[in-house]
């Protein structure tokens, strides 16, 4: 039989969540396969799948040589002492979404292999869209063993992502759900959305919104869960 807890979702669902109370299950920070990449950071105790959609084209990396993967070393506002970030702006180091490719979608996919029920505590990403025509909304929405109301926000509009600005951090409490436990052997479904700039059949130019530093965080167990390094 399901159990979970009931929580009353409010407005106060963007916060900068104190990392004491995160662990981080899944994380990514680079994208050698773009939006299709293996995690950089998974727990021993989770499967996680990042897959990615467009109307048109795909999810890339652009301009990352110069100003398109942050160098902050956090996932969102969340404190590098959960995990640091990789700071490198070389490679496949961030995902790119074209003006001609929205909406574009990142479908996160996660399993509990644990023998014990989770609690999800948040959702982390940095993010910015480049020149006015880029995607410049998100709206993250769930689905799987958790549930609650869809959460959005709208991006900066700006150059550079490789800088230390709160503008370009999101965190996302998910401890107000109407329901944010994650049973034993369940998956978790959690899908984000770029969305709302100006309709373009053109391709080029630079209008992009830039995704780097994705990470999700479950309430720590009394045991105390520890994540992995995962090479690709």
């Amino acid at each position: 039989m399901k159990k979970y807890t009931s929580f009353i979702f409010c407005t106060s669902a963007l916060l900068a969540l104190p990392s004491s109370a995160a662990i981080l299950v899944a994380g990514w920070d680079t994208f050698p396969n773009f939006a299709e990449s293996p995690p950089t950071h998974l727990d021993e105790n989770t499967t996680a799948i990042m897959s990615g959609s467009t109307t048109g084209g795909a999810w890339n990396a652009w301009s990352n040589n110069d100003w398109g993967a942050s160098t902050d070393g956090t996932f969102g506002t969340l404190s590098p002492t959960v995990a640091t970030a990789t700071t490198s702006t070389s490679g496949r180091a961030n995902l790119s979404l074209n003006r001609s490719a929205q909406p574009g979608t990142l479908t996160f996919t996660l399993t509990n292999d644990s023998a014990e029920d989770r609690l999800m505590e948040g959702f982390y990403f940095d993010a910015v869209h480049f020149r006015p025509e880029s995607a410049d909304t998100w709206t993250l929405s769930f689905g799987g063993a958790i549930s609650g109301a869809d959460v959005s926000g709208s991006l900066t509009q700006g150059q550079m992502m490789n800088v230390d600005a709160e503008d370009r951090n999101w965190g996302i409490d998910l401890t107000n759900l109407t329901d944010n436990v994650w049973e034993a052997g369940e998956d978790v479904i959690l899908t984000l959305t770029f969305d709302g700039g100006p309709a373009d059949a053109a391709t080029g130019g630079g209008h992009e919104t830039l995704v780097d530093n994705i990470g999700i965080t479950i309430v720590p167990e009394p045991s105390g869960l520890q994540y992995r390094q995962v090479a690709v």
